[in-house]
């Protein structure tokens, strides 16, 4: 940039820019998901479908969903520095880092979607907890507040209370608490749905 130019960058043109690489990374989300759905339409005798996983799947979808739609409702009043940048980066890459994880070219090597999920069990969940920190530091956001200090409580309790779900799920074998998680943060989904749309 040549000296002397000052540029000045209004709040509409970070958050477009930001829309723009985040709306990038999603669409390669979402792809990956739904190139990974049509498998076990094109070849459903070749592909057999894991309950299990295909409810992971269905999970991360939604999370990219609830992404994106709270994304639109920060649009009046989100303002840019450099670590919300680098947060909602870190976001958008790992949540394609988890899409590509979650739904694997190949898996001769482990037999079948259910046995691979179990396998890369500790990958993926690890993968959801660094989720959920970028998720807890883009809400509290770099400076403590005094004002704010209740909110950022409750933003540490929810942030401690899923990271310690996310964990206990992680160590957990029984197949039962899988499915009863995933209900779980389907309906958690849901609920944050509804309360956005009152």
């Amino acid at each position: 940039m040549p000296s002397g130019v000052e540029t000045t960058i209004s709040a509409a043109d970070a958050f477009s820019h930001m829309r723009i690489i985040n709306g990038m990374g999603i669409s390669l989300c979402l792809s990956r998901l739904l190139i990974f759905a049509s498998k076990f339409v094109q070849h459903p005798n070749k592909h057999k479908i894991s309950y299990m996983h295909i409810g992971w799947v269905v999970v991360v979808f939604l999370w990219i969903i609830q992404f994106w739609w709270e994304y639109l409702f920060q649009s009046g009043t989100k303002s840019y520095n450099v670590f919300t940048y680098v947060l909602d980066l870190l976001y958008v890459f790992s949540l394609f880092f988890v899409c590509v994880t979650l739904t694997p070219d190949d898996i001769k090597e482990y037999g079948d979607y259910e046995s691979y999920f179990l396998s890369r069990k500790i990958w993926l969940f690890s993968l959801f907890i660094f989720l959920n920190l970028i998720q807890f530091l883009n809400g509290t956001g770099p400076q403590f507040s005094i004002d704010h200090k209740e909110s950022y409580l409750g933003e540490f309790i929810l942030f401690a209370v899923e990271t310690a779900a996310i964990l206990f799920a992680m160590r957990l074998k029984r197949k039962g608490f899988q499915y009863f998680f995933i209900a779980l943060l389907i309906a958690g989904v849901f609920a944050d749905f509804t309360l956005q749309l009152d």
